[in-house]
C-alpha cells in the first residue's frame, strides 16, 4: 500500500502532464494541455487543459471543456488505460519508491462510462420540454393526488422536489410526450446534466402487485445514465449519499445532503464505482436493508475501496431511507447522527 497524498505531493503534475499529454501550450505562467479524454473532440486553438492547486493543497488538472479532471493518479490512469493501484505503481516508480521493473506492460483498459451528456438523448429538445411541463403540473391542481402522494406519503419537501424538477404525468391523454416515454402516468423523476434532462424514470405510486413501480424510457430515446445526481434545497453537509434509488435520493436532499442514486438493476459493478469515485466529496452508502441491499452495499464497499475511495455504509433500521425518514421524528438529526456512526466505524471520519 501507497501513501497516497505523499506520491501526489512527490509528482510534478506539470511534467507529469507534458510527458503523457505532450509539450504545453503557452508560457510557464499559464501553460495548457490537450484533454485526455479520447471522447472529446478538440477543435479549438487553445488547448483546454489546466494545472491547479485545490483548497487542499493539492495539484488538480482539469478539462475546461468537458470537466474531465483529478489528480496524477486520474491522468495516469486515463492515459494509460490502467487502474488505480497499477497508476499508483508507476507514480512510486517515477518517484523512487519501488524499482523500476524490466518490462512494463499495461493491464487490460478499464471500461469507462460516457459522461452524462445532453448529447446521449436521442431527442433532448422533447424530452426537456416533457420534464418542464411535468415540473409545472406538479404545482397545478390537477398534479395534486401525485403532489400529496410525495409530499405525505414519502415526507419529500417541497423546496427539494423544485429544485431536482419533479413532476407529474397525468397520462397521454392529457401530456404529451417524445416517442419512447413510457406512457403511463405518474411522478416523473428526471436525471438532470448540465441543467438538461437527460432521462427521466415515472413512479407509479400505488402500482398494482404484479406491475412493475418504476417505468423507464426506451434506450433508443434516452439510454440509461445509471447514476443520477440529486440536489438538497440547500447543501448543509460534505457527504455525498449513494442511494438505490430516486425516491432514496431525495429523502437524502430532504435532511440536507448532496445524493446519487443508482437506476441500475443488480450490483454495483466497476465501472459505477469508478464514476462514484470521482465525485470529490466524502461518500457514504446507504443501500436497503434487506438480503440484496447488504450484499449489494458491501461490493459497493469494495469497489470503492479498489478504488482508493473507501464509503462507510449505513445501518438502517428501516426498509429504506425513505421509510427511515417516514419513521423519524426529526429526519435531519438522525441522518446526520446515522451519518456519524458509520463515519466513526470507518476509522473517525468519512474518507474523502
Amino acid at each position: 500500500m501507497y501513501d497516497r497524498d505523499a506520491l501526489i505531493a512527490a509528482t510534478d503534475l506539470r511534467h507529469l502532464a507534458d510527458e503523457l499529454l505532450g509539450p504545453h501550450h503557452g508560457g510557464e505562467r499559464t501553460p495548457t494541455w490537450r484533454c485526455p479524454n479520447p471522447q472529446h473532440a478538440q477543435t479549438g486553438r487553445t488547448p483546454p487543459v489546466n494545472v491547479f492547486t485545490s483548497r487542499r493543497g493539492e495539484p488538480r488538472w482539469r478539462c475546461h471543456g468537458c470537466g474531465e479532471g483529478g489528480t496524477a493518479i486520474d491522468l495516469v490512469m486515463i492515459c494509460r488505460g490502467i487502474g488505480p493501484r497499477d497508476a499508483l505503481d508507476e507514480l512510486a516508480r517515477r518517484a523512487g519508491r519501488i524499482p523500476e521493473p524490466p518490462s512494463w506492460e499495461p493491464t487490460r483498459p478499464i471500461r469507462r462510462e460516457r459522461p452524462l451528456t445532453p448529447d446521449r438523448c436521442r431527442d433532448p429538445e422533447a424530452l426537456g420540454a416533457y420534464v418542464d411541463a411535468c415540473a409545472a403540473t406538479l404545482w397545478e391542481p390537477a398534479g395534486r393526488p401525485i403532489r400529496r402522494w410525495l409530499t405525505e406519503e414519502r415526507g419529500l419537501p417541497e423546496r427539494v422536489l423544485k429544485v431536482n424538477k419533479i413532476g407529474a404525468d397525468l397520462g397521454p391523454r392529457r401530456q404529451s410526450r417524445p416517442d419512447g416515454m413510457c406512457r403511463m402516468g405518474g411522478a416523473v423523476l428526471p436525471v438532470i446534466a448540465d441543467g438538461q434532462a437527460i432521462y427521466a424514470q415515472v413512479r407509479v405510486p400505488h402500482p398494482r402487485p404484479d406491475r412493475p413501480r418504476y417505468l423507464n424510457p426506451t434506450a433508443d430515446l434516452a439510454p440509461n445514465p445509471r447514476l443520477a445526481r440529486f440536489r438538497p434545497a440547500a447543501v448543509e453537509h460534505p457527504e455525498v449519499i449513494i442511494t438505490e434509488g430516486a425516491i432514496d435520493a431525495l429523502s437524502a436532499n430532504a435532511a440536507g445532503y448532496r445524493a446519487v442514486a443508482i437506476l441500475s438493476a443488480g450490483y454495483p459493478d466497476p465501472t459505477i464505482a469508478h464514476a462514484l469515485s470521482r465525485i470529490h466529496h466524502p461518500l457514504v452508502i446507504a443501500f436497503d436493508n434487506d438480503d440484496a441491499g447488504r450484499q449489494g452495499a458491501q461490493r459497493l464497499h469494495d469497489l470503492l475501496a479498489d478504488q482508493l475511495r473507501p464509503a462507510p455504509c449505513l445501518d438502517l433500521e428501516e426498509s429504506d431511507l425513505n421509510e427511515a425518514l417516514l419513521a423519524a421524528t426529526d429526519w435531519r438529526r438522525d441522518l446526520v447522527r446515522a451519518v456519524m456512526r458509520a463515519s466513526f466505524r470507518n476509522g473517525g471520519r468519512t474518507l474523502a
